[in-house]
């Protein structure tokens, strides 16, 4: 059956017989090499994976004049398909709500994903189950990449205390290094429960030393009520000193080194490091140390009262710590 495509004035009246369907039918078509036809060989040689991208390309192929049915054959695409995609576009958004409350969402935490942002809206009243909500999530192109991971190095085995399985058993220590605007050394000192996921303490400074570090953790103690059965930390020159040894014997502390170039072993501290990166010094530009203290405090008390954990059940860690204190004071 021969098809007729009407062309410009020089060529009125020429017929273009379709002698054969895909290519071979532009091949024969008088509008081949034309500025239209181009596009069609491009789609014809180029790749189309999303259906969302050959419903465009269909929807242009029509607007150059190709019957709808052409189009699709072309394109790959079933005319039925495509009618319903035209069809769910022409109908009104029943998410419009919810992807405006996304986008909000996101703006306030840009480096959380869609799990917490959905526990998020099921609080704020939207009744809508997580798949879907993913779905909406990543179409609104919220979706967060996540970050390069290093290379790990190999190393022996090492015989650890175990993580924590109570709050106050185990507090995990260690060092992150930043910079202000103007190119100067800042040294952060953290201290978390491996428990609760609690930020007990912190120091900022241009330098820390180990007398430093036990001021931090005596500090950490009068807060949460005595000290720690073990804590976590790497073989820096500060955590390795005679001083800390001592202050760790006065009370039995255990002081759990993991092997050196392994900080995978205090898994805690670093996913904790990461967090804090991600939302707090890579979005900031630090003045002077009182900046950075005053930011790092804020940030920590944002990070207690609302982090919610997944590990937690979805829980920020001051309210996982005082929920085990609820349940083991009517338990004992």
């Amino acid at each position: 059956m021969a098809g007729y495509l009407w062309v410009d004035d020089e060529e009125r009246g020429e017929r273009a017989p379709a002698i054969a369907r895909g290519k071979h039918a532009l091949e024969a078509s008088p509008w081949s090499g034309r500025a239209g036809e181009g596009c069609v060989e491009r789609i014809i040689a180029g790749k189309l994976l999303s259906p969302a991208r050959r419903h465009d390309a269909v929807w242009h192929l029509v607007g150059l004049g190709y019957s709808q049915r052409y189009a699709c054959q072309i394109v790959g695409l079933s005319r039925s398909a495509y009618r319903r995609a035209r069809t769910r576009e022409s109908k009104p958004d029943k998410y419009a709500d919810l992807r405006e409350w996304m986008h909000e969402f996101a703006r306030d935490h840009r480096r959380w994903g869609h799990r917490r942002a959905w526990r998020n809206a099921l609080a704020e009243g939207y009744g809508i189950c997580r798949e879907t909500f993913r779905r909406i999530w990543r179409e609104e192109g919220l979706r967060v990449l996540p970050r390069k991971k290093r290379k790990r190095l190999n190393g022996h085995v090492q015989r650890d205390v175990r993580s924590g399985q109570y709050p106050n058993e185990v507090w995990a220590l260690d060092f992150q290094f930043d910079s202000t605007w103007h190119g100067k050394t800042i040294k952060i000192c953290n201290i978390i429960d491996e428990y609760t996921r609690e930020h007990l303490a912190f120091a900022v400074d241009k330098k820390i030393d180990a007398g430093s570090v036990i001021e931090l953790l005596d500090v950490a103690c009068l807060e949460h009520r005595g000290r720690p059965r073990a804590i976590r930390m790497d073989n820096g020159p500060e955590f390795i000193a005679h001083a800390l040894e001592a202050w760790a014997a006065e009370d039995e502390t255990i002081q759990a080194f993991i092997p050196p170039g392994q900080p995978w072993h205090n898994g805690f501290v670093e996913s904790f490091h990461n967090r804090m990166r991600d939302e707090l010094l890579e979005d900031n530009s630090i003045e002077n140390l009182d900046h950075a203290r005053l930011l790092v405090a804020q940030w920590s008390r944002r990070y207690n009262d609302f982090h919610p954990h997944s590990s937690l059940g979805y829980l920020s860690p001051r309210q996982y710590a005082e929920q085990w204190r609820q349940e083991n004071t009517v338990n004992a």
